[in-house]
């Protein structure tokens, strides 16, 4: 019963921090969670609001959006209402002037009722966010000059391991004392200082960076 109770409070508190949108369907407002909202719905918004998808305007009472998510302006936007097919060319995010909103902007001022046009990765939003899911990411050049470096001293420490184990085998005979002087030679030449170097060189130039009040 208490396990049951909690799980009732969890989802609870998950549908008061999800998204939320005012939305008219058959007449009636109803706040559903934002990502219910479909295509042709009607929503309401007001100063506060997220915008939970594409649409354009329909009613318009000095409507002003932070579209900075999608275009990085700070600058709010003003928007009219009208039809979306006369400003087909103009649908882009950051225009002042237009009906079209986007998936994600902040109201910042007045109110309106938008027509949704497009949710999920159809939306503006979404589209960018499966492009960056694209991106490959490059190795650091200073990774792979390490990683070369460490390779170097990796092969010349098999070189002279194995240099000294056929020696001291020839010379001395024993083929035991002459692995474990390789292996010794070679664990001594293992470069394991190069992380903590690296890591120095790289604070103390954040740190003359910081004093040349660059960070």
């Amino acid at each position: 019963v208490q396990e049951s109770r909690s799980e009732r409070a969890l989802d609870a508190l998950r549908d008061l921090t999800s998204p939320r949108a005012l939305v008219i369907r058959g007449g009636v407002r109803k706040r559903i969670a934002a990502r219910e909202v479909v295509r042709g719905d009607l929503v309401v918004l007001s100063e506060g609001d997220r915008v939970p998808a594409d649409g354009w305007v329909a009613e318009n009472m000095t409507l002003r959006l932070d579209e900075s998510l999608l275009t990085g302006e700070s600058v709010p936007v003003r928007k009219i209402a009208g039809p979306p097919s006369t400003f087909g060319a103009a649908a882009r995010p950051g225009g002042d002037g237009l009906p079209f909103v986007w998936s994600g902007s902040l109201v910042v001022g007045g109110s309106g009722l938008c027509v949704v046009t497009a949710t999920g990765r159809a939306s503006e939003i979404g589209q960018i966010g499966t492009a960056l899911s694209t991106i490959e990411t490059e190795t650091p050049r200073l990774r792979l000059q390490t990683r070369r470096l460490v390779m170097w001293f990796a092969a010349a420490g098999v070189m002279v391991s194995t240099s000294v184990f056929v020696l001291y085998w020839l010379l001395r005979g024993v083929w035991l004392e002459a692995a474990l002087s390789a292996i010794a030679l070679g664990m001594s030449m293992l470069p394991e200082e190069f992380p903590v170097v690296l890591t120095i060189f790289m604070a103390m130039g954040a740190l003359r960076m910081s004093r040349g009040r660059v960070l």
